[in-house]
């Protein structure tokens, strides 16, 4: 009798991991085609010697060791840092004083919301378009506004001590409103006893913000930074469409430096080296930060 009834348990497990098997084969089937494979067959590559059309070499490690004394991809390598470093804390600080704005009850909240989270979602192309109207060195708006101060005629996109930074300041203002939406979603998870708890204690606005909010909104906090990160690390549109890495290189970060050796230099292998080298550095740092995230989980948990 207990033979009998560990069978039918098993039987019954096995049904009940069948129908869930079948249920998960499709996107394991479409991950392991779509991000699995080619991120094998990138790896597979960089230890190859091939211009795309001819026969293929294995080379072994030669394309790493020709990175590591290449000028234009270790410049581009600091290009990417200076871009994460700058752009990510940015925009989720502007983010997080956005959603500190709107979260109160005023006029028109939701219109602001709509309006600062726009930018996010409208094209590449579009931004790109309209903010090289701004960075325009004879009609922008920028320059014009410089001008009154007796320092207008910059030319941003064109100088190479200008072009990252003047790029910088476009991401930041796209994404400082998906910055905001997350933090918002955030605040409407915390408890209104602990502000009410902090009032009873005679706790000013700012007290509150930085002894609850802040505190409260760790977990949301390194969740964007991750998001951040890995959307900095791949940027590629806005910098192509707005400067193609120029001038000089000067805004080639290692996504535009993998398009630009793949397809202009006819150099396949030497592009999947360095499009390896940044898939392990994302991963590192993705990893560090999702310890981040569940300690910080921890502590808001109790």
């Amino acid at each position: 009798m207990p033979t009998g009834r560990r069978g039918s348990a098993l039987v019954a497990a096995l049904k009940r991991n069948l129908v869930g098997l079948a249920f998960v084969t499709p996107a394991l089937v479409l991950f392991g085609l779509f991000v699995a494979y080619p991120i094998v067959e990138t790896v597979h590559l960089s230890f190859i010697d091939w211009d795309g059309i001819n026969s293929k070499l294995w080379i072994g490690l030669d394309n790493y060791r020709e990175l590591f004394h290449d000028s234009v991809f270790t410049d581009s390598v600091k290009h990417t840092i200076y871009w994460a470093l700058a752009t990510v804390p940015a925009q989720m600080a502007v983010g997080l004083v956005l959603a500190l704005a709107l979260d109160r009850d005023i006029r028109f909240r939701n219109a602001f919301r709509a309006i600062f989270f726009l930018p996010a979602v409208m094209s590449s192309v579009v931004v790109v378009f309209a903010w090289t109207w701004i960075y325009n060195p004879e009609l922008g708006v920028l320059n014009w506004v410089l001008g009154w101060f007796g320092s207008g005629g910059q030319q941003w996109l064109n100088e190479p001590g200008h072009a990252l930074w003047a790029s910088m300041v476009l991401s930041v203002w796209r994404y400082a409103g998906f910055s905001m939406i997350f933090y918002l979603a955030a605040l409407q998870g915390i408890p209104t006893q602990l502000y009410e708890a902090a009032r009873v204690d005679g706790a000013s606005w700012w007290q509150q913000t930085k002894r609850v909010t802040l505190p409260m909104l760790a977990p949301m906090t390194w969740l964007l930074s991750l998001l951040g990160l890995i959307g900095a690390l791949r940027e590629f549109e806005v910098i192509w469409i707005l400067t193609r890495g120029g001038p000089a290189d000067s805004t080639d970060l290692m996504s535009i430096l993998v398009f630009k050796q793949a397809f202009e230099n006819a150099r396949p292998g030497y592009a999947a080296a360095i499009a390896s080298l940044l898939l392990v550095g994302t991963a590192i740092l993705s990893a560090l930060i999702l310890v981040g995230l569940r300690r910080s989980q921890k502590r808001v948990n109790g």
